[in-house]
């Protein structure tokens, strides 16, 4: 264990870097980083700079914008930002269960984005952005597409089970 002999290597085991990303029938928008905590004041900026330019240029005016409820998107300060793209014709907003991210198709890509990342095996911070935003930019039309069609099975069998347990496999 002589220094002159040790090459010191970054451990990535628990870190993580909490991003923001976007998809559509069309391919995937916006993937951004995210420092520190994220307030509401950070979200609305991504909704303005990311999330509706990325709409936008997926799909145009009148495009249906689906995000969970987690508290910073729904703050007021944020509804009221989407409300208004609503009334502009911009936008519209899909009213979402809370607590079903089973029922939101980014979690399987985030998923996906994961694996992709682990595999890279970064060795630092900016490495495993570089590799998220390689693997972001490499996801496939075919990988959305499933995950598109994922989803009516998906609330059909959602509804059948009246909001119960059931074994996604059988779906």
């Amino acid at each position: 264990m002589m220094p002159d002999c040790v090459v010191p290597t970054i451990k990535l085991g628990g870190d993580s870097i909490m991003v923001w990303g976007c998809f559509s029938s069309q391919g995937t928008g916006d993937l951004i980083k995210i420092d520190g905590i994220m307030k509401k004041e950070d979200y609305k900026k991504i909704l303005v700079q990311n999330a509706v330019p990325s709409g936008l240029r997926l799909i145009g005016d009148g495009f249906i914008f689906q995000q969970d409820n987690y508290s910073k998107h729904s703050s007021k300060l944020c509804r009221g930002y989407l409300e208004e793209k609503e009334a502009q014709g911009v936008s519209k907003n899909m009213i979402w269960p809370p607590q079903s991210p089973d029922l939101n198709p980014i979690e399987l890509l985030w998923e996906e984005l994961d694996r992709n990342v682990r595999n890279c095996g970064p060795s630092s911070r900016e490495e495993m952005w570089n590799a998220l935003c390689e693997s972001w930019s490499n996801i496939s039309q075919d990988t959305i597409n499933k995950l598109n069609a994922r989803m009516p099975r998906l609330v059909k069998k959602v509804i059948e089970c009246k909001r119960g347990f059931f074994d996604e496999k059988s779906v």
